[in-house]
């Protein structure tokens, strides 16, 4: 359970119960990140939601091979497919998070595009196109920014059909794409315009997550950012890899392809250097990882072809390249035989159920909504969590603060268990009246199983 994760997960519950995202829970990512949650979560708990990353990574890592493939043999495509998902594990710490979920729809989308470029004539068939427009429109509604992958490709598609004046072409891949994105479209539309948020959607989701997408203050920070971002774990290697070849294939075969490669590349890392979001952010460039660790795998081997232990060298050599990530993935796997967290958390909303009423309301305060999954309590406030991108949504600070001290919930929860710095999680804006409503009228309930549960005096 981490903070994104937490969030995703009561929203997927409320929805599980009968609540609207949006109109009952605030939040500014796209819908489809709880409706994809939601099946699993009411069928199967959180192994439900277990299953239903398990499935859509196992979706990924297929499409990744498949890809691979174009670019190396059999074994030289496994292992460019195994470092990617190794690079993947490095930024995988926010667990059912949009990126993770957004992978398998762009890992699709690079294998078309892929196969459109390195076939005899360059054609796709219809379906192809379909799914193509289907994988971008579930991608961004998942996340809005997920869309720079495509428009790179889809742009010099476009300039080279025009060139090569193949409008027929051009014309059905439009056909084929759009009736993609309106296959995906229309359900969704439908569930918010039945539920009445289609407006709060635009205002949290479109205009509240473009405010917060494009929150760095100049170009500076972008140039920082961008630096940051093309430095986590190797992310700077598709980027060479793809000015490389571009230059190298210049008016070869395959030149359309690489150049395709490097501006999706490149728009995609600018995009995130739009705001200076956590590590987790880089999961959506792993797709575009494949074709490059599997031409440096095949580039490897080719320098040692003369060895017969090459397949040997080959694996130790990009076991030393990921030495770092390698070591955290077994580090934090390492945690399950001490981590207490889930059995904390399981107390704590056991705690929460046994000293409240059923129709009672709770509340917890800071970034994080760890323990709404764990109790029966339903929130006293949409606003579930507080801080975060809720900064750019206009009067989400004085409601929340309206709501709390109106409703008076019969349980306040503090999260003390992460770490030192918990207290980050706090805004005096947001929460100083709130701690003051908790010294005039509730006591400490306990401070145990990493909460500070506050309890309202009768």
């Amino acid at each position: 359970m981490h903070v994104d994760s937490s969030v995703y997960i009561t929203i997927a519950q409320g929805i599980t119960r009968g609540y609207v995202p949006y109109k009952d829970f605030v939040d500014n990512k796209s819908p489809l990140v709880y409706l994809i949650s939601a099946p699993g979560l009411h069928f199967g708990s959180f192994t439900g939601i277990w299953i239903t990353e398990f499935i859509l990574m196992c979706i990924f890592v297929l499409f990744a091979f498949k890809t691979a493939l174009f670019f190396g043999k059999c074994y030289i495509a496994l292992l460019g497919t195994i470092f990617s998902c190794v690079a993947l594990t490095r930024f995988l710490s926010v667990n059912a998070g949009p990126e993770e979920y957004s992978l398998p729809f762009l890992m699709i989308s690079l294998y078309i595009f892929t196969k459109y470029f390195f076939s005899q004539k360059q054609k796709v068939s219809f379906s192809e196109l379909v799914i193509l427009g289907s994988c971008f429109a579930c991608a961004i509604m998942i996340k809005l920014n997920m869309f720079p992958l495509w428009a790179g490709f889809c742009v010099v598609i476009f300039i080279e059909s025009i060139k090569n004046r193949r409008f027929a072409l051009l014309g059905k891949y439009v056909l084929g794409f759009c009736l993609g994105v309106t296959i995906v479209f229309i359900p969704i539309f439908f569930y918010l315009k039945t539920n009445e948020i289609m407006g709060v959607f635009f205002d949290l989701v479109v205009f509240g997550g473009a405010a917060k997408g494009f929150s760095a203050s100049g170009l500076k920070e972008i140039s920082k950012n961008f630096y940051i971002v093309i430095n986590r774990n190797l992310s700077v290697v598709p980027l060479i890899f793809g000015l490389f070849m571009t230059i190298i294939k210049f008016k070869q075969e395959h030149f359309t392809f690489y150049l395709s490669y490097t501006v999706s590349y490149f728009l995609m890392v600018s995009f995130l250097s739009f705001t200076n979001g956590d590590g987790h952010y880089n999961l959506i460039l792993i797709p575009l990882f494949v074709p490059a660790f599997t031409f440096t795998a095949k580039f490897v081997c080719s320098a040692f072809y003369k060895i017969k232990a090459r397949k040997i060298i080959l694996v130790l050599f990009f076991c030393v390249v990921f030495s770092e990530g390698l070591v955290m993935f077994l580090y934090n796997i390492t945690k399950i035989f001490y981590d207490r967290s889930g059995i904390l958390l399981i107390n704590a909303g056991k705690m929460i159920d046994e000293n409240t009423e059923s129709s009672d309301k709770i509340i917890s305060l800071g970034f994080n909504g760890y323990i709404y999954p764990f109790t029966k309590r339903e929130a006293a406030s949409k606003y579930i969590y507080q801080g975060s991108g809720l900064n750019y949504i206009m009067g989400a600070q004085e409601e929340f603060i309206s709501d709390i001290l109106t409703n008076k919930p019969a349980i306040i929860a503090i999260f003390t268990a992460e770490d030192e710095g918990w207290q980050r999680q706090y805004i005096e804006s947001w929460h100083a009246p709130i701690f003051e409503l908790i010294e005039k009228e509730y006591y400490l309930l306990s401070d145990e199983n990493g909460f500070k549960l506050f309890k309202k005096l009768s």
